[in-house]
């Protein structure tokens, strides 16, 4: 079969990586990340190797490897026609990679292999570019049909290796998101469909979010030749190498050339639906679009919609979705598009082709614009695009309605990042980020529970927590029955829910809004959980404090003791993470009332959260409701002048004592602008400071002394 070079796809070439392996952070849900067009599992190594997004979700925690090209013949399940026999075209179990996952919360999956050819004995080799046959497709260049059965199989795997974990998010590249989009829309002809995890279930999809980055959602015909190789000679010469040829690049072009000659344009199967025998086999490696095992199906049934029933001349102009095999309506989705200076696009695919639109609205649409869907706009290249971390992480932003809460569990510790939103929102700004979350509560004592939030310190907001079942679109302006607002360097926010509002097996709704997010806002998450209070071992009266100079006293009054053995008192900064400070032994075992004191000698300056651990003879125990008392800061009488200022700004303080203090000035949008340390003097102090170089705006400054940080707010009018 003879075959000639021909246009070609910037789609997805990278690296080969090292796997990172981290403790993996608690998470609503797990991310999967997809590669591109001769890709490997690094495509996003830039995201998933950040650390500031490691400290929320932890490291890259383990990767699916699968091979989708394993056999010369084409159809999916092999010659003996049965599916998940060793003889199927797409391989996910060997003896020597099980693909049973660890459990985390970062995935990736890896086309980039080959294996033995031993149907007794099948050995998967990594990141090896062989293939079946000289003509045969490597298999992170074969076809998409294929891919979507593969990552279905892998979905599987992360869900049975995070029990408990509902759904994932796919976050992918490229060809990686027609991936998705094959995993997600492909039915039989009775519309079942037929990838899904459940496809019982009317989410049995099993994704809660679709990211996708430079993906050429309707389609790329780039011209060029990246790998600068001649004609294949031997195996050795093509293996690993960018196969213009092969299935993956017939099913991304949007036409082909058919007919006499190829005088004629016949539309991209895959894309846009058609006749397997208008693809040029001399082209291509084979025309079996959907890998049944011949190249004849008149009637291949396109992801996207044919342009001609949109009222376009051509076919390959449809904008959005096939309706009738379309994209779920109950998963959000983020189109991530690319427009560098020099091309109308990433230089490789069209900025029209990237995302799914109608009207110029993103599609999915659910009535309301930019809500199920919406884009954002970079201006990397489409090999460069997955390392503008912002933008990308932007994609992960939680859900701004009910309807798109995320799952959390109670006792917990989760954490969100303040996120800027598409610039088009369907309510507020883009800079005013609402993140919804919900959970169902089990078992409720007579405590009610208790939900610890720890704002994002640059931001103000609010959260609120829902008694009742929010509407599914839920506005920003409606309130929960229970919340608070937060200013700029806010501590720690409590929320006591009572037993009374609260009904077992029931579902309840929290959200945190931040305002003036910035780029780089992310960085800093927030964090909350929810604590179930369980009933007490004896009755708890009263549980209080006060500050005293340098020291916090606690004092508690209990009833009907008993069984009770000791008290023992616990600290902490944030609300979240205790530790014991002091112990004191429980009174007669009797039904009188006991008074209790303690003393904290060591009282942190700043806000400091207490709890009792009133721990059983048995050994069991249970906590108390936290207090919260405020002891002086080191540094007070904080004021700056002129304000606004111009070119000098003067900070005057007064200090408890003489330890080093550091000056931070921040803009608008959380970028650290200046940092300088100054040793003070125990009382009264005056420091000068040069703000020339800022330019007009506003600005925060945060004093550091001791562990505790004040924040004060200044502006800058240039002449």
């Amino acid at each position: 079969m003879k075959r000639f070079l021909l246009p070609v796809f910037i789609l997805g070439i990278f690296l080969s990586t090292s796997r990172l392996f981290a403790q993996a952070g608690d998470c609503p849900y797990p991310i999967i990340f997809l590669h591109g067009w001769t890709g490997s599992e690094s495509s996003f190594s830039s995201v998933y190797n950040n650390g500031d997004f490691q400290s929320v979700w932890g490291g890259l925690a383990d990767v699916f490897h699968a091979v989708v090209n394993a056999q010369e013949g084409t159809y999916i399940w092999g010659n003996d026609g049965i599916p998940h026999t060793n003889d199927d075209d797409v391989l996910i179990t060997f003896t020597n990679e099980t693909n049973d996952l660890a459990p985390g919360c970062l995935y990736a999956i890896n086309l980039d292999n080959y294996w033995n050819e031993n149907t007794s004995n099948p050995q998967i080799l990594i990141h090896d570019g062989g293939s079946p046959s000289f003509w045969a497709s490597d298999s992170n260049e074969s076809a998409i049909y294929k891919q979507g059965y593969a990552l279905g199989e892998m979905i599987k795997k992360v869900l049975a290796a995070n029990p408990g974990k509902e759904k994932v998010i796919l976050m992918a590249h490229s060809m990686g998101g027609l991936e998705s989009r094959e995993y997600l829309q492909r039915t039989d002809a009775s519309g079942n469909h037929i990838w899904w995890v459940d496809p019982n279930s009317s989410d049995g999809h099993k994704v809660a979010k679709l990211v996708t980055t430079s993906t050429p959602h309707r389609g790329s015909n780039t011209m060029g030749n990246i790998s600068g190789f001649a004609d294949h000679e031997e195996d050795s010469t093509r293996d690993g190498l960018p196969d213009l040829t092969s299935e993956a690049v017939r099913d991304l072009r949007y036409s082909y050339g058919c007919g006499f000659l190829d005088l004629d344009d016949c539309p991209g199967n895959y894309l846009f639906g058609g006749d397997e025998d208008d693809i040029g086999t001399w082209f291509y490696a084979n025309a079996d679009v959907d890998c049944d095992g011949d190249e004849t199906s008149p009637n291949i049934i396109g992801i996207n919609i044919n342009g001609q029933q949109q009222g376009f001349s051509n076919p390959w102009d449809g904008t959005y979705d096939n309706p009738s095999m379309p994209l779920p309506t109950d998963i959000r989705y983020t189109w991530i598009t690319s427009d560098i200076s020099v091309d109308n696009g990433d230089g490789v695919v069209a900025w029209s082709r990237q995302w799914l639109y109608a009207n110029n609205i993103p599609k999915p649409n659910d009535g309301v614009a930019f809500r199920l869907s919406d884009s954002l706009l970079t201006d990397q290249s489409h090999l460069t695009v997955n390392s503008d971390v912002n933008t990308v992480l932007r994609g992960l932003d939680e859900g701004d309605y009910p309807q798109f809460a995320w799952d959390v569990a109670p006792e917990i510790e989760f954490a969100g990042m303040p996120q800027r939103r598409s610039i088009s929102t369907p309510e507020g700004p883009f800079n005013t980020d609402p993140d919804w979350f919900k959970f169902t509560l089990g078992t409720i004592s007579t405590a009610g529970l208790e939900v610890a939030f720890i704002p994002n310190p640059n931001l103000g907001g609010r959260i609120d927590f829902f008694t009742s079942t929010p509407g599914s679109y839920t506005p920003m302006s409606t309130t929960g029955q229970y919340g608070s607002t937060f200013s700029p360097g806010a501590n720690a926010i409590l929320l006591n829910i009572p037993k009374a509002d609260l009904n077992p097996g029931n579902v309840y709704y929290l959200r945190v809004i931040h305002n003036n997010v910035g780029g780089n806002s992310w960085r800093v998450p927030y964090r909350f959980h929810f604590t179930p209070a369980t009933p007490l071992p004896l009755e708890l009266l009263t549980f209080s404090g006060q500050a005293n100079q340098k020291e916090v006293d606690l004092f508690w009054t209990t009833m009907n003791e008993s069984g009770t053995a000791n008290f023992d008192i616990e600290r902490s900064d944030n609300a979240f993470h205790f530790h014991k400070i002091g112990s004191i032994p429980a009174k007669a075992q009797n039904a009188n009332t006991n008074s209790y004191a303690f003393t904290d000698r060591n009282a942190l300056p700043g806000m400091n959260y207490y709890r009792l651990k009133m721990i059983d003879q048995d050994g069991s125990f249970t906590y108390s409701k936290q207090i919260s008392i405020v002891l002086k800061r080191e540094v007070a009488a904080i004021s700056l002048f002129p304000n606004p200022a111009s070119t000098e700004l003067t900070l005057q303080f007064e200090s408890a004592t003489k330890e080093e203090l550091s000056v931070m000035i921040y803009n608008a949008i959380g970028q650290q602008l200046l940092q300088q340390a100054f040793l003070p003097e125990s009382g009264f102090n005056q420091i000068k400071l040069d703000v020339s170089s800022l330019s007009q705006g506003l600005y925060f400054m945060e004093i550091q002394q001791g562990g505790v940080a004040e924040k004060v707010k200044f502006a800058v009018e240039n002449d």
